[in-house]
C-alpha cells in the first residue's frame, strides 16, 4: 500500500487529516516530538500536539520509552475502536436520514404517492430498527410466531425506560414458545408493557404513534418482507384491528398495591393460567415441578374457598390479584 493509499484508509476509519500525516510519519521514524512533526509536515506545534493527543486517545501512539517525543504503536486495540466508532456513526447517520425521510413523505405524497412502501431480504432488521428509533409516545403490536428477532426484547424495555408506552397483544402461540415468555414478555410486562393474550392473530404487526404500521414476514434468510403502510385509510383499518384483538384479549400483568395480598410467584402463576398458558409451561416458567404447581393451585384454591379453576379466576379478580 502507498502512502495515498494509507492516508485515505485512515481518513476513511475517523482519523482527522493531521493526525493521519503524523501516525504515517511515526511509523516511518523511531520517534518524534511536537516541534519534529510541525517541522517536518508544515504543521504548527500546537496542531502536531494535538494530532498526537488524538493518536494517544486511541492506541496508536504512546511516549517513547526514553522520555522523548513519541512512537507509533501496534495499531491492533486502537483500529478495532475506531472501526467501532465509524460503524456507529455511519447508524446514526442512517437512522436519521431514514426520520428526516419519514417526516417528509406526507407532504411530498400529496395522494400520489403510494402509502405502502415494500422491504425485502437484509434490509427488514434496519428498517425497522430506523423506524423505532423515530417513535414519540405509544407503540402498539400484535404479536404472533414467527419472529424477526431473537427472545430478548432490549429494544422495547429501552423504549419503555425513555417513557414510551407499548400494549402489546400476544397469540398464545407466543406463550408456548420456549423462552418467549420467560425473556420477552414477562421482563416488558414488569418494566410496564400493557400485555393482552388472545387464543388467536390474523397478522404479526406493530403501530408506530398514528403515523405508520407495519406487518412483518420473517421468513429465514433473505425471503424476510416489510410491509409499512403510511397515514390513509389503511392505516386506520390496521389502527381498528389493533383495537379490536385489543378489546377481546385477556390481560397479562401483576398485580400490585394494598390489595396484592398474595406472594409474586402465586400472582404469575394465576395470570399465566387467566392467560390460558398449559399447566406444563407455566410450572416451566415459574422453575416448579408438577407436582408443585398442583399443590400451589390446590391451596389457592381452598383460600378462595373455590371448586374448580373458573371460581378461582373470578374469585382472583374480585380480590384484585389479576
Amino acid at each position: 500500500m502507498d502512502q495515498d493509499d494509507l492516508h485515505a484508509q485512515l481518513v476513511l476509519l475517523g482519523l482527522h487529516a493531521d493526525a493521519a500525516r503524523v501516525y504515517e510519519l511515526l511509523l516511518r521514524t523511531r520517534h518524534a516530538t511536537a516541534a519534529d512533526l510541525a517541522a517536518a509536515l508544515g504543521l504548527t506545534e500546537d496542531a502536531a500536539r494535538a494530532a498526537l493527543k488524538d493518536l494517544t486517545a486511541w492506541g496508536l501512539a504512546t511516549r517513547h520509552d526514553t522520555g522523548r517525543g513519541s512512537r507509533a504503536v501496534i495499531p491492533g486495540a486502537g483500529l478495532n475502536a475506531l472501526v467501532r466508532r465509524r460503524q456507529a456513526d455511519i447508524e446514526r447517520a442512517g437512522i436519521a436520514v431514514g426520520n428526516a425521510f419519514e417526516s417528509r413523505r406526507p407532504a411530498r405524497r400529496g395522494g400520489v404517492e403510494s402509502p405502502v412502501e415494500v422491504v425485502t431480504g437484509s434490509a427488514v432488521k434496519v428498517r425497522i430498527r430506523q423506524l423505532v428509533a423515530g417513535v414519540r409516545h405509544e407503540i402498539r403490536r400484535l404479536d404472533r410466531p414467527p419472529h424477526l428477532f431473537g427472545t430478548a426484547n432490549r429494544a422495547e424495555l429501552e423504549q419503555l425506560a425513555r417513557g414510551v408506552a407499548y400494549r402489546v397483544v400476544y397469540s398464545r402461540a407466543c406463550l408456548d414458545q420456549p423462552g418467549y415468555l420467560e425473556g420477552n414478555v414477562i421482563p416488558c410486562v414488569e418494566a410496564g408493557e400493557q400485555a393482552r393474550v388472545a387464543a388467536e392473530l390474523p397478522v404479526n404487526m406493530t403501530i408506530l404513534d398514528h403515523d405508520l404500521a407495519w406487518m412483518a414476514r420473517p421468513d429465514d434468510g433473505l425471503d424476510a418482507t416489510l410491509t409499512i403502510v403510511y397515514a390513509g385509510g389503511l392505516l386506520e383499518a390496521l389502527i381498528g384491528l389493533f383495537e379490536l384483538c385489543w378489546s377481546g384479549g385477556l390481560p397479562l400483568h401483576r398485580a400490585t398495591g394494598e390489595r396484592a395480598a398474595i406472594g409474586p410467584d402465586d400472582r404469575q402463576l394465576l395470570a399465566l393460567l387467566h392467560a390460558g398458558v398449559s399447566d406444563v409451561r407455566a410450572a416451566e416458567t415459574l422453575g416448579m415441578s408438577r407436582r408443585t404447581f398442583y399443590r400451589r393451585l390446590e391451596q389457592l384454591m381452598a383460600r378462595t374457598s373455590t371448586a374448580n379453576r373458573f371460581q378461582l379466576a373470578v374469585a382472583a379478580a374480585h380480590e384484585g390479584w389479576l
